[in-house]
């Protein structure tokens, strides 16, 4: 019963985080904002979490299962690796640039440590490999041109972080999303597709 109890409190915690730094941007939230919109004292902030930055890292390294599950799972297996890609690309674009958690790793991951950075780089990893699996089966089928696997993982992050963008700074995300996803998505296919 603690423990859930203390899961309870973490996950409230993790919520008013989101909400926060989605309303005032990472850098400007405090963890008193982060307790007061929890309904909590700021020393209880403290039980939980030793800064914003690292309520910030494990909110990422709890998320991030679930996350590549709801992105990755439901992709068919029997599709061409052309159609997964652009798929997996479609969806990344959307949850980049619409969602709280989304906006906030793609705007404030460079002001955190090194060490936070590396730790949300490492919970990214199984993302990233159903990207490289994906890439490297095309490749392998001749889809896709044969590139240095980082530069095709370099070029596929840039298009997902800069289609992201754009639609971060629509006037209206939820609407520009998908055309701005299908744009970007046909622009990187079209670019790794072999000759």
């Amino acid at each position: 019963m603690e423990r859930s109890g203390r899961d309870g409190t973490r996950a409230v915690l993790f919520e008013a985080a989101l909400e926060q730094f989605g309303t005032f941007g990472f850098r400007k939230t405090t963890h008193g904002d982060i307790a007061a919109a929890a309904g909590m004292a700021r020393t209880t902030f403290y039980e939980y979490f030793s800064s914003t930055e690292d309520l910030l890292v494990q909110l990422v390294v709890a998320k991030m299962p679930e996350l590549v599950d709801e992105l990755v799972v439901g992709l068919p297996a029997d599709l061409a690796p052309r159609d997964r890609l652009a798929a997996l690309t479609a969806r990344m674009i959307e949850f980049v640039g619409t969602d709280h958690l989304g906006l906030i790793l793609h705007t404030e991951v460079p002001w955190l440590s090194e060490e936070a950075q590396a730790t949300i780089a490492d919970a990214h990893g199984d993302l990233m490999r159903s990207f490289g699996s994906i890439y490297r089966e095309g490749s392998a089928s001749g889809a896709f041109r044969q590139l240095p696997p980082r530069l095709a993982g370099s070029l596929m992050y840039q298009v997902i972080m800069t289609a992201g963008r754009s639609v971060m700074d629509s006037k209206e995300p939820k609407q520009q999303v998908h055309e701005i996803a299908e744009a970007a998505t046909a622009f990187l296919i079209a670019g790794l597709s072999a000759p």
